[in-house]
């Protein structure tokens, strides 16, 4: 038997737009970062697994590792972990430290399928919806007091465009 095992499901290769909960939680804390899928430069919506490999990404130079860049800077103080500047190697001990002795969940909800041959009209109006999404989720998270890793809160201005969507994800976190 092997020390460790990963097992994916097949759904988790499914491309698709989808907005996602990543939870992080260590002995009494609880913090949470909200994302969603597909891209305003290209033309894709990668599977969730992706994404959180990505924001779990050790790479000083990497802009997709928001979570890990929160935990070096605002968890464990290494304020020089904001430049894209190399992660020193004390720091990255830090981080693993306190990932090891953390359990991770990703929460994930899918909005819209992925369409590979859709066109980039298209795609952009189904960012933008699911984008929206997310900025109303961030708002019932702010609203609750949870504690939020991401750093873009901006309000939204339109209507939810998935208000079912909204409301089981209010339910699922007591929002």
């Amino acid at each position: 038997m092997p020390d460790l095992l990963i097992e994916l499901p097949g759904a988790q290769f499914r491309r698709a737009y989808l907005l996602y909960v990543i939870e992080i939680c260590r002995n009494q804390e609880r913090y949470f970062y909200i994302g969603q899928t597909g891209d305003n430069s290209y033309t894709a919506a990668r599977p969730a697994f992706r994404r959180l490999s990505g924001h779990l990404e050790d790479t000083g130079q990497s802009t997709q590792n928001q979570v890990y860049r929160y935990i070096a800077v605002k968890i464990l103080g290494y304020e020089e972990a904001e430049s894209k500047a190399a992660f020193p190697e004390k720091m990255k001990q830090a981080v693993e430290d306190f990932l090891v002795g953390s359990t991770v969940r990703m929460h994930i909800y899918r909005a819209h399928p992925f369409d590979p041959f859709v066109s980039r009209a298209n795609h952009l109006r189904t960012v933008k919806r699911v984008s929206l999404l997310e900025k109303f989720v961030i708002k019932a998270f702010v609203n609750s007091g949870k504690s939020l890793m991401n750093r873009m809160i901006t309000p939204p201005v339109e209507a939810c465009p998935y208000p079912e969507l909204l409301a089981r994800i209010e339910s699922d976190f007591g929002l």
